[in-house]
């Protein structure tokens, strides 16, 4: 009989209330991800898509600080669009109809450097790098790029909108020419990034790329009642597809990308591997955008609910399969409860458990209980096999002689099972006292019941109590 595994008693237990994903937590302390499953002590890579936006401390602490930050960061957006269209009237006049291009070209690019995205005119459809060439730019900077573009979009529509009923008609009309050559020059970045070589960075890329473009230019063409043959309506329907061409076929290839993209070295004390907080924050930073995954992907259950369940299935599936490397008996068992705990944990404390189905969580529970069941068979069985009695139709002095004997490989088996035990890696607190308890539970009455069935055999006094303290240090790391 093994112990029964309860998630919510392995979250909330000794290693506090960790949550990777920024959702709320009754518990008033924090620890990091190391501390809690592992899974971030192994790479500086781990779950890097989605770090965690809080700080340690107390909710209440957190709450004001999240309340500040948004009071703070309302007045600096208030102040930018009042700064941006003081901006806007003084370059309004190089877009009035007998302005000269060179006029126009200049304001253009001064109205974008007001915004950190001047950059946008020098690009062209292969710059962040396609097909298979490697980027030019670093993935890191692709996303940096992509979030500034996706702000200063943001900012100029509503500049555009907030300013142009106040305007004249010569006016409005300048506005338009620097509303039509803005928006032009920022769909440079979108074909870029549609252009990029399939990889799961680009998918995230894409779908950020994708809702400002979706949202902000339909505005736009209502605003200068731009017809749907405009040259920037026709431009920004050309990207829509072309995004999501590219992201349906980085979706097509995710399954690849979880088997090939992370490195896959194992870990010898078969902690949490890297991949597992890569991959599980990947998935929660495509929801970010779980509308657009859902349409670009093409609607159904491979937008959302379905796509999550089986790319996590497949993540655990390599881990599987990558555990047989793992030869020593016991160790590809804790492997595997080491990372379906630290998976399952990071999907029931983020937004990724409103898209697993009925169910999920339980089968990967029973899953850990089978992981500690062959854990034990393959790690523990053996040892106490060594105290089987078979001594029958024997003398006394043989059988005796045999009995100690057994005591003995008893004892070695449990001291090599001991010695390698004790640098295997168990993070999460809970999780390493149900394993030892278990352990506990298993080889010291089947060691106590041979003693007291053979008073005969000598045994050290003190014996039990230093075979309890060795079981106890297990799993330390």
């Amino acid at each position: 009989m093994y112990t029964r595994v309860n998630i919510v008693d392995a979250q909330f237990g000794a290693d506090g209330g960790f949550d990777s994903s920024g959702g709320c937590s009754p518990v008033s302390s924090r620890s990091t991800a190391s501390e809690s499953d592992g899974s971030g002590s192994s790479s500086s890579n781990a779950d890097e898509f989605c770090p965690d936006p809080y700080p340690s401390g107390s909710d209440s602490r957190v709450d004001r600080t999240i309340s500040n930050l948004l009071t703070e960061s309302s007045a600096c957006v208030l102040g930018d669009i009042d700064r941006h269209q003081q901006r806007m009237l003084a370059l309004l006049p190089a877009f009035s109809s007998p302005a000269a291009a060179g006029a126009r070209a200049d304001a253009l690019s001064r109205w974008l450097a007001g915004f950190d995205v001047g950059w946008v005119l020098d690009m062209d459809p292969s710059c962040f790098g396609r097909g298979g060439e490697s980027q030019s730019l670093p993935r890191r900077e692709v996303g940096r790029r992509v979030r500034a573009w996706a702000q200063a979009l943001n900012t100029m529509e509503r500049v555009f909108r907030l300013r142009h009923r106040e305007l004249t008609v010569k006016q409005v009309e300048a506005l338009g020419e620097l509303a039509a050559a803005s928006a032009g020059a920022m769909l440079k970045l979108a074909g870029a990034v549609a252009a990029l070589g399939s990889s799961p960075s680009k998918l995230l890329a894409v779908l950020d790329v994708y809702d400002p473009v979706l949202e902000a230019f339909p505005i736009l063409g209502r605003m200068f009642s731009w017809g749907p043959s405009h040259p920037v309506l026709t431009a920004a329907a050309d990207t829509l597809a072309a995004l999501v061409d590219a992201a349906r076929s980085c979706g097509r290839d995710l399954r690849a990308f979880v088997r090939s993209h992370y490195p896959w070295r194992m870990p010898l004390g078969g902690e949490v591997h890297p991949c597992v907080g890569f991959w599980m924050g990947y998935f929660r930073c495509m929801l970010r955008n779980h509308i657009s995954l859902c349409f670009v992907l093409g609607g159904g259950d491979q937008g959302g609910h379905g796509l999550v369940a089986e790319l996590i299935s497949c993540l655990e599936a390599v881990l599987e399969e990558k555990s047989a490397a793992l030869a020593f008996p016991g160790l590809r068992q804790v492997f595997m409860l080491n990372n379906t705990f630290a998976i399952l944990r990071r999907a029931v404390r983020s937004d990724l458990k409103m898209f697993l189905p009925p169910g999920w969580v339980r089968a990967r529970e029973e899953r850990m209980e089978g992981y500690i069941k062959g854990y034990m068979d393959a790690s523990w069985a053996p040892v106490v096999s060594r105290l089987d009695d078979a001594g029958g139709g024997k003398k006394p002095t043989a059988v005796i002689r045999r009995r100690t004997s057994r005591l003995s490989a008893f004892y070695t088996a449990l001291e090599n099972a001991c010695s390698a035990q004790r640098c295997w890696k168990v993070h999460n607190p809970v999780l390493r006292g149900i394993l030892r308890k278990t352990v506990s539970a298993n080889v010291v009455p089947a060691y106590r019941r041979y003693l007291e069935d053979h008073p005969e055999v000598e045994v050290a006094i003190g014996r039990t109590a230093e075979l309890e303290e060795q079981l106890s240090n297990l799993f330390e790391g």
